[in-house]
């Protein structure tokens, strides 16, 4: 068969040397030009080109630019810039002098203030001082005050006008069954009792609860025994704080100990003596003062006056 192969030589491959592309110089500017300038220029000649059309289509003649002077409206604008620029700084020296009056205002208020904290720390430390003074006078007589009322409890306790408790003796005095008048039990002598009583070493003594002290009595109302004031009925009993270990053993060596046992077997009283390990006692009732006046008193009976002791 014959040869089909297609013809290789080298001179039958296209010449692309570079001398047969075709030279820059034939080529147009668009294509040659750099694409910013390019777009930037064709961008100014469409918008003159289109101002051009619209002068042209409203029968204005074409617009011719002078370059010998500048524009009437740029001179305008340079003169508005002008005198903005000259408004501008009037007014930052019109602020100038406003902040620095406020400026010497503040601190004008600032001293002011100054002075008035000082004045403040001032008295804050006086009063501080009036407090600290008034805290150590008010522990004084908060110290007077305790001193009186352990005054006042004690002048209580010692005189009967104070509820109390402890060991003691309780005493049931009694009429013999059937005794008649002349027999039963007086006034006076459950007084012997209750003197033989305080001098053995009793330190509080009440009678049916009804507590003895100074101004409490002892009497006879017809047949009625009265107690402060108050009737109490037998049994009398009869009792008295005090040691119970020596408080009897001591009746009995008082002289009016010794009178009361003496009526207990010539009269023939039921007598039941009993030693307690803790007996309370009332207090006295309150009875009111007309009479007497404390000694250092005004003479209304104020206390704490000017009057002297007679």
């Amino acid at each position: 068969m014959p040869d089909t192969k297609p013809d290789r030589r080298p001179d039958s491959r296209p010449d692309t040397r570079p001398d047969s592309r075709p030279a820059a110089r034939d080529l147009p500017d668009h294509v040659t030009a750099p694409l910013l300038s390019l777009i930037t220029a064709r961008s100014l000649d469409e918008d003159y080109a289109h101002v051009a059309r619209q002068r042209a289509a409203a029968g204005l003649p074409p617009r011719t630019t002078s370059r010998g002077r500048p524009h009437w409206a740029s001179l305008v604008a340079i003169g508005a810039l002008g005198v903005m620029a000259a408004i501008v700084a009037a007014q930052t020296d019109r602020e100038a002098a406003v902040n620095e009056l406020s400026r010497a205002a503040l601190v004008q208020q600032i001293e002011a203030r100054r002075d008035e904290v000082r004045s403040l720390q001032h008295d804050v430390g006086e009063l501080t001082r009036s407090n600290a003074a008034a805290a150590s006078n008010s522990t004084t007589v908060q110290g007077q005050l305790d001193d009186i009322d352990n005054r006042v409890r004690r002048a209580e306790l010692n005189t009967g006008f104070s509820v109390v408790h402890g060991p003691g003796v309780r005493i049931t005095v009694d009429n013999r069954p059937g005794v008649d008048v002349n027999g039963e039990i007086r006034d006076e002598d459950l007084a012997i009792l209750v003197d033989g009583l305080f001098e053995a070493g009793a330190e509080a003594i009440a009678i049916n609860d009804q507590r003895i002290n100074a101004l409490g009595g002892i009497r006879n109302t017809s047949r009625a025994i009265h107690v402060n004031g108050r009737p109490v009925n037998a049994p009398y009993v009869v009792s008295a704080i005090g040691d119970p270990k020596t408080l009897q053993a001591r009746l009995l060596q008082t002289s009016e100990g010794q009178e009361w046992f003496a009526l207990v077997n010539g009269l023939d009283f039921v007598y039941t003596p009993q030693n307690v390990d803790d007996i309370r006692l009332p207090a006295a009732p309150e009875r009111g003062l007309r009479d007497v006046i404390e000694d250092n008193a005004d003479p209304d009976g104020t206390p704490g006056g000017g009057g002297n002791a007679p």
